[in-house]
């Protein structure tokens, strides 16, 4: 959804009902592409208010960065699991 921009993600907000899933199960899950969009961050408060009014569960995962490189970061260990 990004490309050819590129953008960092954090792997840990995306919803996942399963706790024990891997970062590569994660990444590689198909729903979590079946709804993705981008937002700039201006418009992030008022989607997030559009998303509660309508009992929509949302998640930020990241920001585009421009730099053209696709980065999946792990903030529960900190490590970069992907770096394209």
């Amino acid at each position: 959804i990004v490309e050819p921009a590129g953008a960092e993600y954090d792997i840990r907000k995306v919803y996942v009902g399963d706790k024990t899933l891997s970062v590569l199960e994660i990444w590689g899950a198909e729903y979590q592409e079946n709804n993705a969009l981008l937002i700039r961050p201006e418009d992030e408060a008022v989607f997030k208010e559009i998303a509660d009014r309508e009992n929509c569960p949302i998640r930020i995962l990241g920001c585009v960065t421009g730099d053209g490189k696709v980065v999946v970061k792990d903030s529960a260990d900190g490590t970069t699991p992907v770096d394209l």
